[in-house]
């Protein structure tokens, strides 16, 4: 597929891998504090096949020099409370002399083309102050008539919650690993949960089993369950992703530098663990997947506790939780220390009329962080 005379498009895969992997390296996020590379290594392919039933790749080619890629991930959500197959745009990076040449433009046909045949709807995460990935929302032209609408439906809040002192554990919810015969009522929850928002995968006891089985470095005993008087009202997934993703620090300024070594001077006195070195990646561990009885922070609360815990006596630097901004989950951060990411969800369609108002239910997206 050519798009001029200097740069094309065609479609890559596995084989290019290691190249990918540089181009994402060379392009960290930077911010005023902090340079950060949510390296995918060793494999970029890895969570697409986790998340998806079937993606395509796409590669932006200086005459024969890959200089950036993306992808597209199809897989089964809930769109107003039925399952569909759904898109995930993602994975978007060019390398920096090859900017501003028009590869998501160029790149159109090859996504977008035939997306109708595969889903009414497509979905991406940008995050706030990627003014280059922020610039190109519902910006439509003539020469490229298969870029579809889009708009704005959410903001995504990352909880980024720093493991230091011990915390005191809910006395009223006994929480627990789970055991493989408590898969029945996470089931329940987790359905009773995603199906009522927008973008959350299709859960039934086969996709779970399932899971459990093809995930790397996942089990029965990633889930923690709270207990109300012996009942199961309260369900979520801690799941180490370092097999696929690692936050990987490039540099600190000279402030973080000061505090992090006020950090490991505290480390060292009350037993917590130290923060990486630059280019070493945070230690974390991610909840993937969460539901609690009649959506109670407080059930959350009890969860968070007990991974926040279990994982500090593992030496884990930090807890990821997140969901939209309006999602009352969230407060169970309350009484922990953390720093947002915020982003933006992007809902997008060849059909004008899918992103109005009311079409479809946009109030509380779930997106799933470990699998960005």
């Amino acid at each position: 597929m050519t798009n001029g005379n200097l740069y094309t498009v065609r479609e890559i895969g596995k084989e290019w891998n290691n190249k990918m992997l540089e181009i994402l390296r060379d392009s960290p996020v930077v911010s005023k504090d902090l340079t950060i590379c949510f390296d995918k290594s060793p494999d970029i392919f890895m969570i697409p096949e986790v998340k998806s039933q079937h993606y395509k790749c796409a590669g932006f080619f200086k005459k024969e020099e890959l200089k950036g890629f993306a992808m597209l991930l199809y897989y089964q959500a809930y769109i107003n409370g039925t399952p569909e197959t759904i898109g995930y745009f993602c994975n978007l990076h060019v390398k920096k002399d090859s900017r501003y040449r028009g590869f998501f433009f160029k790149a159109s046909d090859y996504f977008f083309k035939d997306m109708y045949k595969e889903s009414r709807l497509i979905y991406s995460i940008i995050m706030k102050g990627n003014k280059a990935a922020e610039s190109h929302i519902n910006r439509r032209t003539p020469r490229f008539e298969h870029l579809p609408h889009a708009k704005i439906i959410s903001s995504l809040i990352v909880k980024n919650i720093l493991i230091t002192f011990r915390k005191k554990e809910s006395k009223r919810y006994e929480v627990r690993q789970a055991k493989i015969s408590d898969g029945d009522m996470i089931v329940s929850l987790l359905r009773d949960e995603f199906k009522n928002r927008l973008l959350a995968p299709v859960i039934t006891k086969e996709i779970f089993l399932n899971k459990l089985e093809t995930r790397p470095d996942f089990s029965i005993s990633n889930y923690y369950v709270a207990e109300d008087r012996g009942e199961i009202v309260g369900v979520c997934a801690a799941w180490n992703i370092t097999s696929c993703r690692q936050n990987r620090i490039i540099r600190y300024s000279n402030k973080l530098k000061l505090v992090r070594k006020l950090y490991a001077l505290f480390a060292m006195i009350f037993g917590f663990p130290s923060l990486p070195r630059e280019g070493e990646a945070f230690k974390d561990v991610v909840i993937s997947e969460y539901a609690v009885e009649n959506r109670k922070p407080e059930i959350m609360k009890a969860l968070l506790k007990k991974v926040y815990n279990d994982f500090r006596n593992l030496n884990y630097n930090m807890i990821v939780f997140g969901s939209c901004y309006n999602d009352p989950l969230l407060r169970a951060v309350k009484g922990f220390y953390y720093k947002n990411i915020v982003s933006s969800i992007i809902l997008a369609s060849k059909d004008k009329s899918l992103i109005k108002e009311n079409s479809v239910d946009t109030s509380m997206p779930f997106i799933d962080v470990s699998l960005l």
